[in-house]
């Protein structure tokens, strides 16, 4: 940390305020040590080194100096965070690498400043200057609340970045390095195993290290699996050609309108990829939308083999020509690529597509990944618990983050830091799948089931405690997939208890699309049989919210001798369009009338009200924004992970009022 500055008199003394607002109100938790002022990209800031006590660095998880750094800015930018990583990456190792603190003058700050650490792996403790801390307890209040309220172990989507990608590195750098040199690979196995988080790591590898072109091939977007083998083909060599002529490294194929026969479309690509000197390299993730199994289109049936066909020729003609064109396959199954005829009709890629299965994380990474992240929450997870966790969910890393979620909401957070063993952690995880976990493995294996036949009477077997009666190809590819275990058991109690669901008939039956003739591939009773029952559940809910509502309201409103005036007030609530709909009723018709978005908006304002039965308000809202999320409205696609979410959105409220009998 050098080269430090010293501002203007004005500015240094509005800085060195707001140091002092921290500093002065954190005795007996830090130390400050140093304090510097310093200009980085054209902004002058305020930093103090602050060395925990032994207490607070047990606390925070820290075993170095924290930066603390203040800011005037009334509107924080991205710099303030590059500015924190400049200095802690140069303070040799003496500045906590998760942890900074800053002071700003931002209305806004708290939230921008957090979720932008949380992009880097930085736990930002943001604190606004306009805001006075009353005391050391007040500000240790305040640290313990912005580090353990996040919750690092949920992903919604695939991840690659260096902060949330984990155990699997090598594994990307190895695929990138076998891709850039003209080789066809693949990327298989269950839904949520990591399959498109590895592509997209594998593509960061191979920007940062090779000179190649990288097209992406989402088979998942209706475009691509709407359109037919010409279309594809030749839209994938418009996008390399696209990319060459814009020296762009990567970018995902834009679909043509036009039509051009199947011969144009691969002497297209494979002058385009000829005339390339550089390597080419083709991804296709979500493979098995333009098989013949797949759940939505169902001409991808005759249209499969010629267009693998052809994309095959371009790939030998350019191992002729000498010019490297690589594929990269991702998808649950290369079923189709291993059969022998399809339709009565020979199958031209047999065995093009090696299988190569991603399998489930190692007992030792999965640990590794729950241990860390536990410790950004206030969460010590022993070696014992962590390896239940991992191994009740069969080491797939979104099933293991996704029961660490579980078990981080679980445990108060003024209870921590707290350290987590297997004997507090076992009913947690027990009741995750029985709540959640079951469901969302049921999907992973349906789908399954559906794409990769066989795989059902395999496991059905194993189930029954007759593994030994699986052809040995079949086993493997179970292993391999990481359903069992090669003791000829199911990998963990969650699937255990997903295929036991399955079984006894809770999810109908996974009949291939392309066998039964049928266009989706889910079941359309097993959509609306859910969505029966919790529609019934938010009904009731929302019933019992009008009259709490109501009455708390009129009991405020009599305490404070406004009972006269309650419907006015009440009416005062609503949006100008719906106050004139509603001018004539009385409260009780009124509250009748409220949709549930108003009526969360009521209790949003009144939060005085209602802070005890509810708790925290931005749980509440949360909970509540998933149950206006209506999918039974417009028909949407709703899976067995979305029903999980929902459940327990409706849980959590349902339990809050519980409070009152």
């Amino acid at each position: 940390m050098l080269n430090e500055t010293t501002p203007p008199k004005s500015i240094k003394e509005k800085l060195e305020s707001l140091l002092d607002n921290v500093t002065n109100n954190c005795q007996g938790l830090f130390s400050e040590s140093h304090r510097y002022f310093k200009t980085f990209e054209k902004g002058t800031y305020a930093c103090a080194i602050l060395k925990p006590t032994k207490r607070m660095r047990a606390n925070i998880g820290a075993s170095r100096e924290i930066l603390l750094v203040s800011s005037t800015f009334e509107d924080q930018q991205q710099r303030t965070l590059k500015f924190i990583m400049s200095e802690i990456e140069n303070s040799e190792g003496r500045l906590e690498t998760t942890i900074a603190m800053v002071v700003h003058l931002d209305k806004e700050g708290n939230l921008k400043l957090r979720n932008w650490g949380r992009e880097v792996g930085l736990s930002i403790i943001a604190i606004n200057g306009n805001t006075q801390i009353e005391s050391n307890l007040d500000f240790e209040k305040r640290v313990s609340a912005q580090l353990y309220s996040h919750d690092p172990f949920d992903v919604s989507g695939p991840v690659s970045s260096d902060s949330a990608f984990f155990g699997r590195r090598d594994e990307a750098i190895d695929l990138a390095r076998h891709l850039q040199s003209g080789q066809i690979r693949s990327c298989l196995g269950i839904r949520k195993i990591g399959k498109t988080s590895i592509i997209n790591r594998v593509l960061l590898e191979i920007g940062r290290t090779y000179n190649c072109i990288c097209v992406m091939v989402d088979c998942s977007k209706d475009e691509v699996f709407d359109a037919d083998a010409e279309v594809l083909l030749n839209s994938i060599a418009h996008s390399v050609e696209s990319a060459l002529n814009e020296e762009v490294a990567y970018c995902s194929v834009q679909i043509l309108s036009k039509t051009v026969s199947l011969m144009e479309a691969r002497n297209r690509l494979e002058e385009v990829i000829v005339s390339s000197e550089i390597p080419v390299i083709l991804v296709f993730d979500e493979v098995d939308y333009i098989t013949p199994g797949s759940p939505t289109s169902p001409h991808w049936r005759k249209d499969f083999n010629r267009f693998w066909r052809s994309l095959r020729a371009v790939y030998q003609e350019c191992g002729r020509a000498q010019k490297i064109l690589s594929i990269l396959v991702g998808g649950v199954s290369t079923y189709w690529f291993t059969v022998e005829k399809i339709d009565g009709v020979e199958n031209a890629v047999l065995a093009f597509i090696p299988e190569e299965y991603l399998s489930p994380m190692p007992t030792g990474a999965s640990i590794a990944m729950l241990k860390r992240l536990g410790r950004v929450s206030g969460l010590s997870i022993s070696e014992k618990a962590a390896q239940y966790i991992s191994q009740s969910t069969g080491n797939i890393p979104f099933w293991s983050r996704k029961c660490g979620s579980y078990v981080h909401r679980s445990i108060d957070f003024d209870n921590r830091p707290v350290d987590v063993d297997r004997e507090l952690v076992e009913p947690i995880v027990e009741k995750f799948i029985q709540e959640e976990g079951s469901a969302i493995a049921e999907v992973a294996l349906t789908h399954l089931f559906r794409v990769h036949p066989g795989t059902k009477s395999a496991a059905e077997a194993v189930h029954a405690g007759n593994a030994s009666t699986v052809s040995t190809s079949m086993f493997r590819t179970l292993c391999r997939y990481g359903v069992i275990s090669e003791s000829g058991r199911f990998s963990g109690s969650m699937l255990n208890s997903a295929y036991s669901s399955l079984r006894s008939g809770d999810v109908p039956s996974t009949k291939s699309s392309a066998e039964d003739g049928s266009e989706g591939g889910s079941s359309l009773g097993e959509w609306a049989e859910d969505l029966s029952v919790v529609n019934r559940r938010r009904n009731i809910l929302e019933k019992k919210l009008r009259g709490i509502s109501l009455n708390f309201l009129r009991a405020e409103a009599m305490q404070s001798d406004k009972l006269q005036t309650f419907r006015e007030d009440l009416l005062a609530m609503f949006p100008n369009n719906r106050r004139n709909v509603m001018r004539n009723l009385s409260a009780d018709e009124i509250m009748e009338r409220a949709n549930w978005l108003e009526l969360t908006n009521i209790f949003a304002r009144k939060w005085n009200l209602f802070e005890k039965i509810f708790g925290d308000k931005k749980r509440f809202r949360e909970n509540c924004d998933i149950v206006n999320d209506r999918q039974d409205a417009h028909a949407k696609e709703f899976d067995q992970a979305d029903f999980a979410l929902y459940r327990r959105a409706l849980s959590q409220l349902e339990k809050s009022i519980e409070k009152l009998g």
